[in-house]
């Protein structure tokens, strides 16, 4: 990836993890869990849109997002974590650690 600003501040995101309540995900792995915010805030676009129905975003937004994504999973990687989008609210975004997977 090109040299871009980072989007963590991954030892920070560590420590934080270090203090959350372990809880157990649908499929039985225990995870810990820090609520990032929406989509709204967080991506470039501000939008939240899908794939059969994404006529209110431009290409531009689009690939900038995709972007955005793509650096906030490689970044989460190097300390074993990863997004996911909230079970109540798709526009929710959680960075999650896996503690014990089943």
């Amino acid at each position: 990836m090109k040299n871009v600003e980072k989007i963590f501040d991954l030892e920070g995101i560590k420590a934080e993890l270090e203090n959350c309540t372990e809880e157990e995900d649908e499929n039985g792995n225990i995870t810990k869990q820090i609520y990032l915010g929406t989509v709204f805030d967080c991506l470039p676009s501000g939008k939240f849109y899908t794939s059969w129905a994404c006529s209110n975003v431009t290409e531009e937004e689009l690939e900038q997002d995709e972007l955005w994504f793509e650096q906030a999973q490689e970044e989460l990687e190097q300390i074993g974590c990863f997004l996911e989008n909230g079970e109540g609210d798709p526009c929710d975004l959680s960075i999650v650690q896996i503690q014990e997977e089943i």
